[in-house]
C-alpha cells in the first residue's frame, strides 16, 4: 500500500471513529439499525466511493496512475450496502410510518429524480465545454436521461426503477408474502435482463442495464427487504450465535473475495466479442462476487449489533451521499481536462472537495423543490 492510500485511509478513520459507541460487554444494541446509523454509514461509504470513482477513471487516462488501486475493487461492496439498506428502509418505513405510500413518490422517487437531472445537465454542459461532441440524437436522449453520458449515474436510474416497482407492488398487492414474492421475481427479472444484455455496443443508443454494475449488487435490494420483513427473528438468531456467525462470515468473505479477484483476472465480465457474449465467464464471476458482497453486508449487520458509528461529519455526508455519487464525474472530467491530473494528489483532493461542496448545494436545492411540492 502506497503513502497516498495510507493518508486517505487515515482521513477515513478520522471521519469514522469520532463518537463511536459500543454496546456493553455481553450485550447488544436494542435497536441496531436505526436510520441515523445506516444513513451515517452511507455517508462514510459515499466518501470512499468518491475515491473509488477516481481510482477507476484516472488510470484509463494515464495508466501509471495506480496509486489508489486499493479503492478500485471495493466499489461493489459499498454499492451493495446502499442497495441493501434502501430495500431495508422501504419495509421499515412501511411498518412504522402511517400512510407512508401516500407521499412515497415525492419523498422517495422525486428525491432521486431531482438530483439525477441536475447532475445530468451539469455533466452534459461540462463534457461539451471540455470538447466532447455528440450527435443531436444522443443529446436529445441524454437530455431526457434515456442514455447516460455520465455512466456513474446508473445507480440513480436503477434505484428509481426499484422504487417504482416497490410502489406499484405495495399499492396493488395486499398479502405480505405475495408482495415479497412479486418483488423477488421482478428483481431477479431485472438482473437476468441486464445479464443477457452485456455491455453497451456501438449500435445501441439506450445504455440502461448494459454492464455488470447494473446487476452484480441488485439482489441486495431484495435481501434488504427480506431482512427487514423478518428482522426480529433474524436479529434474535444473530445474537444467540453471534461469535459463531462471525467465525463463519469472515473466512467466507475472504474466500469469496479472493475467488472474485481470480475470476476477474481469468474470466470476468468483459470477455464478450462480436460473435459471443461470454455468458459463462460472466456467470462464473458473478457466482463468487455476489456471495462476497452478501458476506460483507452480513458482517456489517453483525457489527452494528455491537458498534454504532455516527457523528456530525458522517451525518452530513449521509445527507448528500446520492449527490456525491452522481456529481463527481463532473469534476473528475473537468479537472483532468485543465491539466490537474498531472499532480495526482492535488487532483484527488480538489475533486473530492469540489464534489462534496457541489453535492451540498444540489441537496439544498432538492430540499427546496420537494418542500414546495
Amino acid at each position: 500500500m502506497n503513502t497516498l492510500s495510507i493518508l486517505i485511509l487515515i482521513l477515513a478513520l478520522i471521519i469514522l471513529l469520532p463518537k463511536v459507541k459500543f454496546a456493553q460487554r455481553h450485550t447488544y444494541f436494542e435497536h441496531p439499525y436505526p436510520l441515523e446509523i445506516t444513513k451515517a454509514m452511507q455517508g462514510f461509504f459515499a466518501f470512499l466511493i468518491s475515491f473509488h470513482q477516481i481510482a477507476v477513471y484516472a488510470p484509463t487516462i494515464r495508466p501509471y496512475l495506480n496509486s489508489l488501486d486499493i479503492f478500485s475493487p471495493i466499489g461493489v461492496l459499498l454499492v451493495g450496502f446502499f442497495f441493501f439498506f434502501s430495500g431495508y428502509g422501504l419495509i421499515t418505513s412501511c411498518e412504522e410510518k402511517k400512510d407512508y405510500l401516500k407521499t412515497f413518490l415525492i419523498r422517495r422517487v422525486f428525491a432521486v429524480l431531482i438530483p439525477f437531472f441536475l447532475c445530468n445537465y451539469a455533466y452534459m454542459v461540462t463534457t461539451l465545454l471540455c470538447g466532447n461532441r455528440f450527435t443531436t440524437k444522443d443529446l436529445v436522449l441524454a437530455f431526457f436521461g434515456l442514455i447516460l453520458l455520465n455512466d456513474n449515474m446508473w445507480f440513480a436510474v436503477e434505484i428509481m426503477i426499484l422504487y417504482l416497482i416497490f410502489y406499484l407492488v405495495y399499492t396493488h398487492v395486499q398479502s405480505q408474502k405475495a408482495r415479497l414474492s412479486c418483488m423477488g421475481g421482478l428483481v431477479l427479472l431485472m438482473i437476468f435482463i441486464s445479464f443477457l444484455l452485456g455491455h453497451k455496443r456501438a449500435d445501441i443508443q439506450v445504455n440502461w442495464f448494459h454492464g455488470e454494475w447494473w446487476y452484480n449488487t441488485t439482489l441486495l435490494f431484495f435481501l434488504g427487504m427480506l431482512f427487514a420483513s423478518y428482522k426480529k427473528n433474524l436479529v434474535r438468531f444473530a445474537k444467540k450465535y453471534y461469535w459463531a456467525l462471525i467465525a463463519v462470515f469472515i473466512p467466507a468473505f475472504l474466500l469469496f473475495w479472493k475467488l472474485t479477484d481470480y475470476m476477474l483476472k481469468h474470466h470476468g465480465y468483459w470477455t464478450e466479442t462480436l460473435t459471443q457474449m461470454g455468458y459463462r465467464d460472466k456467470f462464473l464471476t458473478l457466482s463468487v462476487q455476489l456471495p462476497a458482497v452478501i458476506c460483507f453486508e452480513a458482517l456489517l449487520l453483525l457489527l452494528f449489533l455491537k458498534v454504532h458509528f455516527n457523528n456530525k461529519m458522517m451525518a452530513f455526508l449521509g445527507k448528500i451521499s446520492l449527490e456525491i455519487i452522481l456529481i463527481e464525474k463532473v469534476f473528475i472530467t473537468t479537472f483532468e481536462k485543465i491539466g490537474l491530473l498531472k499532480n495526482y494528489p492535488i487532483y484527488i483532493f480538489l475533486t473530492v472537495a469540489a464534489t462534496i461542496i457541489a453535492s451540498a448545494l444540489i441537496n439544498r436545492l432538492k430540499s427546496i423543490i420537494i418542500e414546495k411540492k
